[in-house]
């Protein structure tokens, strides 16, 4: 009888795993280590009895023929004591028969009956045809004269279940009514009713473990399927590390020469041979393998590209002739390589002369691409493209015989064009997969362009092409060495004592080309290769990943180029969660939506709608409009109660329509936070906000939200262990990996569960895409407030959730969109749907109810050309001490002028401008506020366009008695939860309560006062991106009670004709003055 064994194992202890039942028998008696878990069973191995898991006191136990147990010492000792009985067989970890035995113990254990599931007066019979195994009352529909059952309760039954044919020798005590089979346990999980004695302890059955197992096995699957095939590394590739293309020598040769052998085929390699990989041991490599990697047409992209996307007509015309290429080029590789002289470069005669003449074919043209040329490039007029790349490092190039002779010069392969981004955002789009190429090349140069730290750089990989017809254009194999520096980059120190892995599976890669051509691919597998035999002492030495290729790529892999040029980007959280969203957006609605080519379906209909709260007429109808429509754009001026009109909608969908859970997703905390606020009193046990793991300090407890908090009701509802696990990863102290683990797993389950019980999931729009909402089968309505500040990029994470029906914009395309230093990042798909005219009749809330009436008289008419009216009196904004019109602007008629200062932020053309002396009639007007009108200090903000003068202003107030009496120090924080950019002006500066930002930053917040230092002030009369309309919107629409603006009026006046329309209309209302008297 043949038992399938257990294939794999987990040590608790070290997190170790084990194909073979011998290696962790081995490693669990030599290290100590007390606990194991069955992977394929998803089960930690324990004594039936009373759930003891170290394995060294457990035993594997037979009685006679008919029964089996898993027992701990204490526990058999009781039970014999009990029965009186003895075991006929016990199989240990010390005699080494208990990992042998383990197969046949849970067959035995795990048997029930094949037609109903009944695991109790149990018969087993072998046929022909395979085994049989049935209760007593299904057992009739087996009767025939040819097959024999036998009875659990048989001397016999172990032999016909297992094979078992051990003669048997019968203890006294053997088969009685009151011994071991009338005694206290049952043999198999679930226990088997007995006669006399205490029944033993059941073992709770985990109703999801059988889910965990499939999935367990389907990734499995997959993950055998995506890594086997044959390998050949790309061109130019050799050991990691190795620059010189010399062999290293004594023990780091044989570091060297074990690595490479690691590296080279994967799976069944019948494609390329041994001499394919290896060399002549100098590194030369000569010979036919490196002779397949040019010439055989099969090794390299035949043009067709992906199989789910068509490349373009001129790469795929240049594709198909490849192979006859390709066969030219090996023609004459052999006389090439007796051309390379020692130093790697080809010597002057016919054979390098001829194979340059049969390479014309290959060199395109390249003045477009300036780093191809050794000559200095003429500057092209559309400069801002060339800044944002990352500069190209020169390394010094292997020399290596194996290889065509590197040079500074790339000759881009004919089926490989670089990709053009629109000159400006696109409105439409032709396919699905031309969207994606945008968005994705986008998000490639603000990754490239923020995160240049984090570029792996040519002789730190090891790229390696696949040969199979079905994987050999879609996906790659890479091997990054576990270098201290490359550790340090992609890895905690708290994580790098867990021996996590750097890479994590479905993380998005992107393999650069020349610093320029991108191929956008996500991590399907990620393997950590350790050297050494000793498990103690091993060392992970590199980094296995494959990289499978998103849908939309529409180039073959570079598998003729030079490895020198490939370069590797692991993508940031935020570009990953973008990616991956494409990858799986599948709503039809969406994708017309996206494409912009078709008018968005608008349905109206007066639903009989019970509002529970008093609303106007225009909020109403944006109600009825989401209940009505799939998509829905609402547009909210400044103060128009966008936060009220979202509340009504969430129970309007909660209570009228029982839809849930509703996900409220937005660009900025304050905006998300503001409409929590507002469910919490009454819907408090039913909403969960998620902050993102780097916000979870500042919703401590006692933030206004930290009962609805998800971090908060993890923690509470942990056992205190892990509790305590948590604590020491806050603190810096180290915690094993299986503490980790088991902190993790049951963080998971919880999450799960708090997930599941939410009606209401409030978040920003990238951690909508995080591991928090994974469980979450289906969310039927998706609701974006302030949708203008998300890019489109991010903006399709929560289109991606799993059963949207319904999606909500809702924000303001006259008030500022996001920020991104690449520009095309910087139109919102709220804005684009308005734009190309396929969302036509937006519905906008008409009333607004923060400003005083004469604070939003001039935006109301200017911006919103009187659409929007008041809904609040001056006499309900009046504040004793405040002039009766609160609007006052305090010209500094010149006496104030800017600096400017070069920086990153690329603000305005690279320059961000402060105004030191501006800052001086801040303090006044901030005195003036604090001790002669008694403003507390939480209700003033301060404003300025630029982040240099919000940085100087932050420093100066930080140090004034006045202001700050008690010497807090400065607060920053970063609101804004979009594609990772330090340099984004969006941070928010706090001193004693009074808070001090950019506009683009205060965007969604409100104050009683407000003050803005204008800056700009200089004879010319430039002023900037103050031209901007929406960022004087924005600076304009901020106060409740009062605004005060400095600056100089002649320079404002000159700079801009909307400036110069605002300054007349404020000296027409007597509202410039040139001394404080607010």
């Amino acid at each position: 009888m043949q038992i399938n064994p257990i294939s794999e194992y987990f040590c608790e202890t070290c997190s170790g795993a084990f194909e073979n039942p011998n290696d962790a028998q081995k490693h669990l008696s030599t290290t100590r280590h007390k606990s194991v878990k069955l992977l394929p069973l998803d089960e930690i191995l324990e004594c039936e009895e009373c759930a003891d898991s170290n394995i060294h006191q457990l035993a594997i136990l037979r009685y006679g023929l008919n029964d089996m147990a898993l027992m701990c010492q204490q526990c058999l000792d009781s039970t014999t004591k009990d029965s009186g009985e003895e075991p006929t067989a016990k199989y240990t970890l010390s005699n080494g028969a208990l990992f042998g035995k383990l197969a046949q113990y849970i067959k035995f254990r795990d048997i029930s009956c094949a037609s109903c599931g009944a695991d109790d007066d149990l018969y087993v019979a072998n046929t022909p045809n395979g085994q049989i195994v049935s209760c007593k009352q299904c057992l009739p529909k087996y009767e025939s004269p040819n097959i024999t059952f036998v009875s659990e309760n048989d001397d016999k039954f172990l032999t016909e279940l297992l094979g078992l044919k051990e003669v048997l020798v019968k203890s006294k005590s053997f088969g009685k009514k009151d011994g071991r089979r009338g005694g206290s346990r049952g043999g198999r999980k679930g226990g088997r009713g007995r006669s006399v004695g205490r029944s033993r302890r059941v073992k709770k059955e985990d109703p999801e473990a059988e889910s965990r197992r499939q999935h367990y096995q389907e990734s499995k699957k997959f993950a055998s399927d995506v890594k086997s095939g044959s390998t050949v590394k790309a061109i130019g590739a050799g050991s990691i590390g190795d620059s010189s293309g010399k062999p290293p020598n004594g023990k780091e040769a044989k570091k060297a020469k074990g690595f490479r052998k690691m590296v080279g085929n994967v799976g069944d390699s019948k494609a390329v041979n041994s001499k394919d990989t290896k060399g002549d041991g100098k590194g030369s490599g000569k010979g036919k393998g490196q002779d397949n990697v040019k010439g055989n047409g099969k090794g390299n992209a035949n043009g067709k590209g992906q199989s789910n996307s068509k490349p373009a007509s001129k790469a795929n015309s240049n594709a198909d002739n490849l192979s006859t290429i390709n066969s030219k080029m090996s023609s004459k590789t052999n006389k090439v390589e007796k051309t390379v002289s020692k130093n790697g470069s080809p010597k002057v005669g016919t054979s390098s002369k001829s194979q340059g003449s049969k390479q014309t074919n290959l060199k395109k043209e390249t003045t477009h691409n300036p780093r191809n040329s050794k000559v200095a490039p003429k500057k092209e007029s559309n400069t801002h493209m060339n800044d944002l790349k990352s500069p190209v490092r020169k390394e010094k190039t292997p020399s290596r015989q194996n290889s065509p002779a590197p040079s500074s010069e790339l000759v881009l392969p004919p089926y490989i064009t670089k990709y053009h981004p629109s000159p400006k955002p696109k409105l439409s789009y032709d396919t699905i997969d031309e969207y994606f190429r945008e968005m994705s090349f986008n998000v490639f140069l603000e990754d490239q362009l923020t995160n240049v730290s984090n570029i792996i750089e040519p002789q730190d990989l090891i790229i390696e092409w696949f040969q199979d017809q079905d994987k050999k254009n879609n996906q790659f194999k890479v091997s990054i060495p576990m270098k201290p520096e490359i550790m340090n980059r992609f890895l905690s120190d708290t994580f790098k004592s867990l021996k996590k892995d750097p890479f994590q599976k479905d993380q998005a890669m992107f393999l650069i080309l020349n610093d320029e051509i991108p191929w956008y691919g996500k991590v399907a597998t990620v393997d950590s290769v350790k050297t050494g035999k000793n498990r103690k002492t091993s060392k992970v030495s590199h980094v296995e990943m494959v990289i499978v290729l998103y849908k939309w790529n529409n180039q073959p892999l570079p598998k003729t180029v030079h490895a020198q040029h490939l370069k590797l980007l692991p993508a940031s959280i935020p570009v990953s969660r973008i990616l991956n969203a494409m990858d799986n957006l599948a709503n039809p609605s969406f994708i017309k939506m996206l494409l912009g080519k078709e008018p968005i379906k608008q349905i109206t209909f007066n639903n009989r709608v019970n509002f529970s709260s008093n609303l106007n007429d225009s909020q109403k109808a944006a109600i009825q409009s989401v209940l009505n429509n799939k998509i829905s754009v609402v547009q909210g001026p400044p103060g128009t109660g966008k936060t009220s009109a979202i509340y009504e909608t969430i129970i309007q969908l909660l209570e009228a329509l029982n839809t849930f859970p509703v996900l409220v997703v937005a660009a900025s905390n304050i905006a998300i936070d503001n409409i929590a606020e507002k469910l919490l009193p009454k819907h408090g046990k039913s909403i969960l906000r998620i902050a993102a793991t780097s916000k979870e300090r500042e919703y401590n407890r006692d933030h206004p939200l930290a009962s609805i908090c998800l971090h908060h009701k993890i923690f509470d509802a942990m056992s205190m262990k892990h509790q305590q696990v948590q604590n020491d990863m806050r603190r810096g102290t180290s915690v094993s990996s299986n503490a980790y683990k088991q902190f993790a797993l049951e963080k998971f389950q919880i999450t799960k569960e708090q997930v599941a019980q939410a009606k209401v999931i409030l978040t920003t729009t990238v951690v909508a895409g995080g591991p928090q909402l994974k469980s979450l089968a289906k969310c039927p309505v998706v609701i974006m407030d302030e949708a203008t500040q998300s890019s489109e990029p991010s903006t399709l994470i929560p289109l991606a959730v799993p059963g949207v029906e319904k999606f909500v914009f809702v924000g303001d395309q006259r008030q500022l969109s996001c920020f991104s230093l690449i520009p095309n990042l910087s139109t919102s798909l709220f804005e684009r749907v308005l734009l190309n005219g396929s969302y036509v009749s937006p519905h906008m809330l008409d009333i607004q109810y923060r400003m005083h009436p004469a604070i939003s008289e001039f935006p109301r008419t200017r911006f919103y050309n009187g659409k929007v009216k008041n809904g609040i009196t001056a006499d309900s904004r009046k504040m004793e001490g405040i002039p009766e019109n609160p609007v006052f602007f305090w010209n500094t008629n010149g006496n104030a002028r800017e600096q400017s200062v070069r920086n990153f932020l690329r603000e305005d053309r690279g320059y961000t401008y402060t105004n030191r002396d501006e800052v001086s009639y801040i303090q006044q007007v901030l005195r003036s506020l604090l001790i002669e009108k008694g403003i507390h200090r939480e209700n003033i903000g301060v404003v300025t366009p630029y982040s240099g003068q919000r940085d100087l202003i932050s420093s100066v107030l930080v140090k004034d008695d006045i202001i700050n009496p008690t010497n807090e120090e400065l607060q920053v924080e970063v609101d804004i939860d979009d594609i990772t950019n330090d340099s984004k002006p969006v941070s928010i500066h706090i001193v004693s309560g009074i808070m001090i930002a950019s506009i683009d930053a205060f965007q969604g917040r409100e104050k009683d006062f407000m003050i803005m230092s204008c800056v700009r002030s200089n004879n010319q009369g430039t002023i900037g991106f103050l031209k901007d309309e929406r960022r004087l919107n924005v600076a304009l629409t901020r106060a409740k009670y009062g605004l005060i603006m400095i600056g100089d009026v002649n320079c404002l006046k000159k700079g801009d004709k909307l400036w110069k329309e605002y300054m007349q209309y404020l000296e027409e209302k007597g509202l410039i003055h040139t001394q404080l008297i607010y």
